[in-house]
């Protein structure tokens, strides 16, 4: 970011011509639409700025001026102006602008681009300066800052004598060592306090000082003015005149001193219990071999607790990470889908009311957009949501197109994937989401098996049971390769083992191969893995095969859609777009619809509508969807209502719960035709 080269020239191409030129370079260049995103960028960082002059009249440049103006005494940002060509001398205002800028240089347009090359390189360099300066005086600050915090931290108080008047100069800290609390201390009183017997020592370690220039280092007793003897020790460096040559007689000590009155008496305790450990010390040997087994074996036990601690923290923090990411994709998908919703609808609205084959292709177009990201944010909250199981007829081969996209963003640039399907349709029962959960836990193991690159290859197939292990029959087979690593022979029969990883520390929780077979024993079937070191792994899930189930949406295309019989409905959405929409659709279907903007003005329109079916959006600001309809419920039992939600947090894995229908976001127009006649026909049963 600092060394960024920020361009602010609002007309044509010229910050683009600037920019091309300057990253032949290798300059990190950012074009600025205007003052105002000049100045934001400015503050996040940057080397220099190239700026046009006709820029001068954005309105935001005042702004740019007073942050020039209050820049810290190491910054003087460099500027480059490209100006316009004069022949004669500027306006006073342009003069002002100029000197408002300082540290600029004025490029007169039109500009060889070596000059400008130059010339952002000379900002840069300077620039650089700045931020070493700034460096050197944050250091020097931090030092000094260190400084005090070591002499609190080590309860040293600092000293500077001058010798030849005997003036002190010492700070608080010192002046507590003598038992001093005055706002000074003299040195005349400092010779008063030193105990009586260290006076003559003490001065002469402080004259072999002053006549030799050597360290002072001496250690004497001082009594304090509530008579107790405590033991100072001071420490000082002789300073010369300014200009001294060696031998010149020494002007002042700057010197440090501490109470260590608490080491003496240590010391003293230290030689009383000297004979306690001398005969200590016969029995010193076998009292140590002693201790030695005892924490040996203290440390084997918390060795095993640690490993087994490790495991569960993995499985903790793995559990963690899916829960917040259950609640973020959450709420992420309710607002993406809610606008999902508006476009995919919309292109829809488009095919059925336009003629024109134009128009129609490119609503089309949108339509498969919205789906692609439809699709999306389903498979990622498919790994936020923890579920049963939910069994249900799938087509392997259908699903694993449907992956493709977040296989190829998974697996990263490194690896080359391909797929090889024996058939063309493989129908089996199981969960999808969880099905998919298998297959990209089984590609990441094989990306993390490939760190320099390789292939990764699924297979899909139908095959006849392996052996008794598993019951007779035919089985869908989807086969995860890679050319990776492989698994040493003596670790293959534990991979499907809980907690068991390959991977370092950190690196994996043992929780993917065990989940995959789980998911397959839970589907009829089972696991197989297939491994060599060095030459690669494939993991089969065997699923039993079923026979071809026509899919949900052919089963509903075979009728249209009929029109309302003019049945009243009450649409209950927050969102402005998505309730005008979903208007506009029940309109078109026939029906005669009244909105609400949230849930508590949907219940006291109840009454009033009278609707014979209400429709509510599940997260709403006040109350949300379930609480509108538990309300709705009490007054209306037989009210038919279906729940619009883009959350995954709502069970939508069956057709009703508790007395409503779920209509998952982004949703088609079939199929709100269809549910709101199906929740219809319900109550005319």
């Amino acid at each position: 970011m600092e060394n960024r080269v920020l361009i602010l020239a609002p007309r044509g191409r010229d910050a683009d011509v600037v920019a091309e030129v300057l990253s032949k370079d290798g300059r990190n260049c950012l074009a600025c639409m205007n003052a105002a995103m000049l100045n934001t960028e400015l503050r996040g960082g940057a080397g220099t700025a190239l700026i046009a002059e006709e820029a001068l009249a954005d309105s935001a440049m005042p702004q740019l001026f007073q942050w020039l103006g209050q820049q810290p005494t190491w910054s003087d940002f460099p500027l480059i102006l490209l100006a316009t060509k004069r022949v004669e001398r500027r306006p006073e205002h342009a003069l002002d602008q100029l000197e408002m800028l300082g540290n600029v240089v004025v490029l007169e347009r039109p500009l060889n681009a070596e000059t400008l090359r130059r010339a952002v390189s000379s900002a840069l360099r300077a620039r650089l300066r700045q931020y070493e300066a700034r460096r050197q005086l944050a250091e020097r600050v931090e030092a000094q800052e260190r400084l005090h915090l070591a002499l609190a931290a080590g309860q040293l108080g600092s000293w500077e004598l001058d010798v030849e008047t005997g003036a002190l100069r010492s700070t608080e800290a010192f002046r507590k060592i003598y038992g001093h609390k005055g706002p000074t201390l003299d040195y005349a009183q400092i010779v008063q306090l030193v105990h009586p017997d260290d006076r003559e020592m003490r001065q002469l370690a402080l004259d072999l000082c002053i006549d030799n220039n050597t360290n002072l280092t001496v250690e004497y007793r001082v009594i304090w003015p509530d008579g107790t003897v405590h033991w100072v020790q001071s420490r000082g460096h002789p300073m010369r005149a300014p200009g001294g040559v060696p031998g010149t007689t020494t002007t002042r000590i700057i010197g440090v001193s501490l109470d260590v009155t608490d080491r003496h008496e240590v010391n003293e305790k230290i030689l009383a219990s000297q004979l306690v450990v001398e005969r200590l010390n016969d029995t010193l040997e076998s009292r140590i071999a002693e201790r030695t087994h005892e924490l040996a074996s203290v440390n084997d036990r918390l060795m095993k607790e640690i490993h087994e601690r490790a495991k569960v923290q993995a499985v903790l923090v793995q559990a963690q990470k899916m829960e917040a990411l259950g609640q973020l994709t959450g709420g992420i998908a309710h607002d993406f889908n809610n606008l999902l919703n508006v476009i995919m609808g919309n292109a829809e609205l488009i095919t059925r009311v336009s003629r024109d084959e134009r128009v129609q292709t490119m609503a089309q177009t949108v339509k498969r957009a919205t789906e692609r990201g439809a699709k999306l944010t389903g498979q990622l909250l498919t790994f936020s949501r923890s579920s049963n199981l939910d069994l249900k007829a799938i087509d392997v081969i259908s699903m694993l197109h449907g992956m493709r996209d977040m296989l190829t963003l998974s697996l990263g640039t490194g690896i080359h994937f391909g797929t090889r399907f024996d058939v063309k349709e493989a129908w089996t029962d199981a969960d999808a989401n969880q099905l998919e959960l298998a297959v990209l836990n089984l590609a990441i193991n094989a990306r993390d098996a490939m760190p320099d690159g390789g292939l990764l290859t699924i297979r899909v197939s139908q095959r006849s049971a392996p052996d008794e292990a598993v019951p007779p029959g035919q089985y869908v087979v989807i086969g995860v390769s890679d050319t990776g690593t492989g698994i040493a022979p003596e670790l293959l029969s534990r991979v499907f083992d809980p907690f068991f990883t390959t991977k370092p520390v950190g690196k994996g929780t043992g929780l993917g191969l065990s989940q995959v077979y789980g998911i397959a024993s839970q589907a009829g079937g089972t696991a197989r893995i297939h491994s060599e070191p060095g030459e690669g792994t494939t993991v089969e899930l065997w699923l039993p095969l079923r026979e071809r189930v026509v899919a949900e949406a052919e089963v509903a295309k075979q009728g249209e859609e009929t029109a309302g019989a003019h049945e009243r409905i009450l649409v209950i959405e927050d969102d402005v777009d998505v309730r005008t929409f979903l208007v506009d659709c029940l309109k078109m279907l026939g029906y005669t619809v009244t909105e609400a903007s949230h849930g508590r003005a949907g219940l006291d329109r109840l009454q009033a509508d009278d609707p014979d079916l209400l429709m509510v959006d599940f997260a709403m600001p006040g109350i949300n969807g379930l609480e509108v309809i538990a309300e709705a419920k009490r007054s209306r039992p037989q009210l038919p209502v279906i729940l619009a939600t883009g959350y995954a947090d709502v069970d939508v894995s069956k057709d009703r719960v508790d007395g409503y229908s779920v209509l998952r976001k982004p949703f088609q127009i079939g199929d709100l035709a269809r549910t709101v006649k199906a929740a219809l026909t319900r109550t005319h049963v």
